[in-house]
Order: C-alpha cells, then structure tokens, then sequence
C-alpha cells in the first residue's frame, strides 16, 4: 500500500513561502496550488553561492567547462559524460515550457534550460535524463526529485530508489546545512575518495560547471557551512547498463614492484586494511617500498607516508609514444594536468576539428569518443598525459582510471 502524502495546512504553505526569496516567491505559491506536485516536492529553500564560495578552499576542487556550450548533435547515444550545459532538453525545461520537469524556474533564467540555474533542476534533469537515454523513454520518472537539495534523500527513499556511502556514476550527491542544501550529479568515479561531477547552483551566473570533488574532508569538498548526506542511485536496470560501460581502473599488485618509481596521488591510510584515511597527498613523484598483497591499500612509499589503494598509484613512463583511441569524449588542454585551461576549436588542427564534439570555433575543444591521435610525448604527472599535435590530452587520471587505449 503506498503512503499517503502529506498535506499542509495553508498556515505551513505560507509560511514556506516567505521563506523563499522574494525574486520566487509566486513561482513557490504557484507549485503549491498545482495538483500534480505534493506538498513536500515544492523547492522553497535556495542558497545564493558561486562555485568557488561553496568549496572548501583546503580541498582539491578542479572547476571546468562553466557554461560550456552544448554540440549540435547533443552528448550522444547511452551514458556519456555531460560536460556542457543542456540546450533546449525537455528534461531541463518545465511543463509549462513544454518540457518534463516540474522544478522551479532557475535564477538567472536561462532560456534554453529554464530549471536552470539551480542545483534541484540541473540535478533532477540530469538524473531523468540519464534514465530516459538508457530506457529509450521519455518524461520525468521521478517527480519526486523537485524538492529542497537537503531533503532529496527523504524523497528519493519514498519513490524506491536506493541510497548509499560509495560513489557510482549517475548517483545523486545530496548535501545538507542549515539552509536549501545542494545536490550534483556524478559524471565519473576515479576511486572512492574522487568523482568528477556536474552541477548548478541557483542565483549564480554559472548556470552550468564540472568539478573534480575529493572526500578527504569528509564533505566532497564542499565548505564546513555543508554535512554529506547520501549518494542517490539510479533504478537497478539503468545502474548496471551504466556501470557494465564505464572505464576500469589500472590493475593493482603484479605491475607494480617495489622499487618502480611511481606517482602518487590520493588518500594515505596507517595500515593496509585501515578503514579510514589519516590524510593525503597530490601528485608527489616517489618509489614504492613496501607490498601488501591482497590488502585493501596494498602500497607504501619512501618516506613511510602511508598505505595507498592500487588506483591512487600510477607507474611514472609505463606508456609509450604512438597512437591511441580516446575511451569517452576527452577535453584537449594546453597542457599536462587539470589545472591547464581548455583549449577551443579554433585552435585545434584541421585534424583535431573533424574530431571535436562542436563545429564551434569558440567552443571548447572536446575529442569525440574513439577519435585516434598520436601521442608525440609522454609526461608523468597529474596521471599520465600525451602531448598531441592539437594539444594534451590525459591518458590515465592520477586516480588510475584509463581514458584512452594504445592502438
């Protein structure tokens, strides 16, 4: 039998209401009043942060692709990662646009996606969207999902759908605080302690971002006003079709020996099963002296700084030079790591455009998934990276994940 929703009285509803910011308040009065959205599901909490301000300054936060323009041809048939912002998406337009959702409108209003900017929009799109392109459907599956950031585990539990402590991709990330909370989406899984999302945020002009997010705070980066909450999943169907796809990590002990100069990067442990991590480190370039096999943190380096998970432990020159074909779309970068900027079409060569995402001269340059280039160079830090004639482009993350394969 299922539960019955919740009615408010118009005393609550009212109040609800002017607690929202006065920019929304009607939209809020509005939802309340519409017979297809319950009582609890109307967003009426919204926080106002850049990117930037809702981080932790002391954790490893890498922000990308704001607003980046979507190519003509959309992100492309089954999962891809979603690394611009949606255009003229019925998953990120409101019915009474001629859209699926019934989220609030997003402030600044984009017109192409008008959920956005808001994190609730962008995440409960982006979560039906991904739903929908697995499935082959159409509309909004979860409706419940439209509701204040903080309070998307309460009502993503009474729709059925699990909930958990380990990142998968898909998942929904739900943080709480005192305010609206915040919710992304994860694009990627690098390791249990790092994932690269997408995400919104309401009252910001970046109506669209990308981030890598480390849990070495216990929060995934975000700032100590935020508690984490939960990983929201996908039903059981699209999680396994999602998974079976995705990248593996590097295979641990038998490649690696001790004494193998290696790059290191992510969480240290005091022992080789301990549950928690003590602290990190960030691309520090060093020797593998002691092996656990069979542990769950199976490496320690000069230094004894501590034990480390296969993935966070990179072999430095195992990769040659010569041609390789790229796993999913891959930005090109003007240099080796994550802190270099993104390059744009336009300076890609003729090559490297018949391969990019958009015919877009200022859009950013993205290589399609299975695009073929040469690797003239090889540089071991930040993960691996191949120097390319159009620019750098990461053939395995510091975490250990493979984003391309030697041909």
């Amino acid at each position: 039998m299922e539960n019955e929703e919740k009615r408010l009285t118009w005393e609550e509803k009212i109040a609800r209401i002017e607690k929202a910011p006065k920019e929304v308040q009607i939209m809020v009065a509005k939802a309340f009043i519409r017979d297809d959205i319950p009582d609890e599901d109307v967003q009426y909490e919204f926080n106002s942060e850049t990117p930037e301000e809702m981080n932790d300054p002391e954790e490893h936060t890498e922000i990308e692709n704001l607003n980046a323009e979507e190519p003509e041809d959309g992100i492309g048939a089954g999962f891809s990662m979603r690394v611009t912002k949606p255009s003229n998406n019925k998953n990120f337009i409101t019915t009474g646009s001629g859209g699926w959702s019934t989220c609030i409108k997003g402030n600044p209003m984009d017109s192409n996606a008008n959920v956005l900017a808001n994190c609730v929009g962008y995440a409960s799109g982006r979560f039906n969207e991904i739903i929908n392109i697995i499935r082959g459907t159409s509309g909004c599956t979860y409706k419940t999902l439209n509701c204040n950031a903080k309070n998307f585990k309460e009502r993503a539990e009474s729709a059925g759908l699990k909930t958990g402590s380990t990142p998968k991709v898909g998942a929904i990330m739900c943080w709480g605080n005192e305010g609206a909370g915040h919710v992304a989406i994860v694009e990627r899984v690098d390791s249990n302690n790092q994932v690269y999302t997408s995400e919104s945020g309401w009252g910001s002009s970046t109506a669209f971002w990308n981030q890598i997010r480390t849990n070495n705070n216990g929060r995934w980066g975000l700032s100590s006003y935020y508690y984490f909450r939960c990983f929201i999943y996908l039903p059981d169907d699209v999680q396994k079709i999602v998974d079976e796809g995705q990248p593996q990590p590097t295979p641990t002990p038998g490649n690696i020996k001790i004494g193998d100069e290696v790059i290191i990067n992510g969480a240290l442990y005091v022992s080789s099963n301990a549950s928690s991590p003590s602290g990190s480190v960030s691309n520090k370039k060093t020797h593998v002296t002691r092996i656990a096999s069979g542990a769950k943190h199976p490496y320690n380096t000069t230094g004894d700084l501590g034990w480390m998970d296969a993935s966070s432990v990179t072999l430095v020159n195992n990769y040659p030079t010569g041609n390789y074909k790229t796993n999913g779309n891959m930005n090109v970068r003007t240099g080796a790591g994550t802190n270099y900027a993104i390059k744009k079409v336009k300076d890609l060569t003729a090559d490297g455009k018949r391969n990019a995402t958009s015919t877009n001269p200022e859009a950013n340059a993205v290589y399609r998934a299975g695009t073929v280039f040469t690797a003239q160079q090889i540089i071991n830090q930040n993960g691996v990276w191949a120097k390319t004639p159009s620019g750098y482009v990461c053939i395995q993350g510091a975490s250990g994940t493979k984003y391309c394969t030697k041909l």
